[in-house]
């Protein structure tokens, strides 16, 4: 067995949209999961607490994925960061939904910022650096 990877192409367009919309939902089900663990503390034994915004790597991690895995179904990069896409909308669906809900789920700091442009890098990275 040569250490050689196999991807599999003999998939339909149906299966090929079906994949990207499973991961697109995945993508809406990161990005709630993502802001609202945003403002993780944690209590140290002293009592003293610190902040731990560890959904930061996650956002970046996770897109990444799911970017490699749409480039699976297309190696077209408009069609394959669909999921980022649906991420970047979900992001600022929750920013903003403040207007419709009154409830501000995406605070106001650098954690926030962080997240987004987290989120950003890790769903580009695969597109731009190649196979």
């Amino acid at each position: 067995m040569s250490g050689e990877r196999i991807v599999r192409t003999d998939f339909s367009r149906g299966e090929a949209v079906g994949g990207l919309v499973w991961l697109s939902v995945a993508a809406l089900i990161s990005v709630l999961l993502e802001v609202v663990y945003l403002g993780t503390w944690v209590t140290l034994p002293g009592g003293a607490q610190l902040a731990v915004p560890y959904t930061i790597v996650i956002a970046f991690l996770f897109n990444m994925v799911l970017t490699r895995t749409a480039q699976l179904w297309s190696p077209n990069p408009t069609v394959a960061g669909v999921p980022l896409y649906v991420w970047i909308v979900g992001y600022l669906a929750l920013m903003f939904g403040v207007e419709v809900t009154g409830d501000q789920l995406v605070g106001s700091n650098i954690r926030s910022v962080l997240l987004l442009f987290a989120g950003l890098a890790g769903g580009v990275w695969p597109l731009v650096r190649g196979k």
